[in-house]
């Protein structure tokens, strides 16, 4: 077995305000937030075949399918549409794709994958984000923010003005913003953290079964607390009230309100420390964090790819420079030989996870039959 790999990018006018939508089965997706108009797709496959003849022809099924309309771009993997319940396999060749999307700001974002992780940062439109067994991590975003997986781990860092939704069943949720304007947070037996400024006018809201639940306060605060088990612990200066079950936990002038519903967890209030407090924009214009260049910023070969999959209404309306993916970098490997064992532990574990989304199994099911298959 060789690898082949081969990077593609594309562009496509979105305007400030478009949508983007990224459905995969495995793999990273990325999206950043930068100025502009033009949504910038970059696809880096890895193909595992017995030659590079089989990896080309493999390529040429698995490629990504690209939907581009006014204001709108849409990715898809074959797999999501085909259902097959398995990995890439074609021909005897595996491929993946790791997606990554530069679009405007405003940018209105969903993206959803299986056993996929998920990057974010520098945005402020409307986001959704789902996974059933990867990562979400979250840096520098603001506005509306709706984050879910089931085993995997939520991260929220240096946020701005944020409102959000994000919930895991086994995996912890941390979230760190300026200033929430909204707050709804549940884990059943993962933990929850939250660090910032609770906007009084609005509602916040924590639930676990038995993960505990820390909050940094960088306002006043009412802690409200209702476990069969747990308790409130408090390393600032505060008014506890209440007991048998519900606590109340008032710090500063107490104006907005934090309630905690647990079975065996309970809830820790910490004391700020040096760099809790988020101070740059929510979408900066250089990012803070350093950036690892991808591939795909590098200028074209000239080689010719095959061309994408691409609706012929979609493709009909598009420019000469966006009329399909350039090829930016390729190599094969002949000596990668690849983990049999790997590929058969994917292969159980993405079965699990369109069980799921086929309805065939219940949540608590298909983490049980993850656990088992990554032993």
């Amino acid at each position: 077995m060789g690898t082949l790999e081969r990077t593609e990018t594309l562009t496509h006018r979105i305007g400030a305000n478009g949508r983007i939508s990224v459905k995969t089965i495995s793999g990273k997706l990325r999206v950043r937030g930068i100025e502009g108009e033009e949504a910038r797709l970059t696809v880096t496959y890895r193909i595992r075949a017995t030659d590079q003849v089989a990896a080309e022809r493999a390529l040429e099924t698995g490629r990504v399918i690209v939907d581009r309309g006014p204001g709108s771009l849409e990715v898809e993997t074959p797999e999501r549409r085909l259902a097959t319940g398995l990995a890439w396999l074609f021909g005897g060749a595996r491929v993946g794709a790791d997606v990554t999307i530069d679009v405007p700001w405003g940018t209105k974002v969903r993206y959803e994958t299986m056993s996929g992780s998920i990057e974010a940062m520098s945005l402020v439109g409307d986001q959704k984000y789902r996974t059933v067994s990867g990562d979400i991590r979250l840096w520098s975003l603001g506005g509306l923010i709706e984050a879910s997986s089931i085993s995997g781990s939520i991260t929220l860092d240096n946020g701005g003005d944020v409102r959000i939704r994000a919930n895991s069943i086994s995996g912890s949720v941390r979230v760190r913003a300026r200033r929430f304007h909204g707050l709804t947070v549940s884990t059943t037996s993962g933990g929850i953290a939250v660090v910032g400024e609770l906007d009084p006018s609005s509602t916040h809201r924590a639930e676990s079964i038995s993960g505990g639940v820390d909050l940094t306060p960088l306002s006043g605060v009412t802690a409200e607390l209702r476990a069969v088990s747990g308790s409130i612990v408090s390393n600032v200066e505060h008014r506890l009230e209440g007991g048998r079950g519900y606590w109340r936990s008032i710090v500063g002038d107490g104006r907005a309100v934090f309630k905690v519903n647990s079975t065996s967890g309970g809830l820790r209030i910490l004391a700020a420390r040096p760099g809790d407090r988020v101070v740059a924009a929510a979408a900066p214009s250089t990012p803070s964090t350093p950036q690892t260049p991808s591939s795909g910023d590098s200028d074209a070969t000239g080689s010719q790819p095959a061309e994408p999959q691409v609706p012929p209404d979609a493709a009909a309306g598009a420019t000469e420079e966006e009329s399909g993916p350039r090829e930016t970098e390729e190599s094969w490997n002949p000596d990668e030989s690849g983990d049999a064992a790997q590929d058969v532990a994917e292969d159980q574990e993405l079965a699990v996870l369109q069980a799921l989304e086929r309805g065939e199994i219940g949540v608590d099911e298909a983490a049980e039959r993850l656990e088992r298959a990554r032993r």
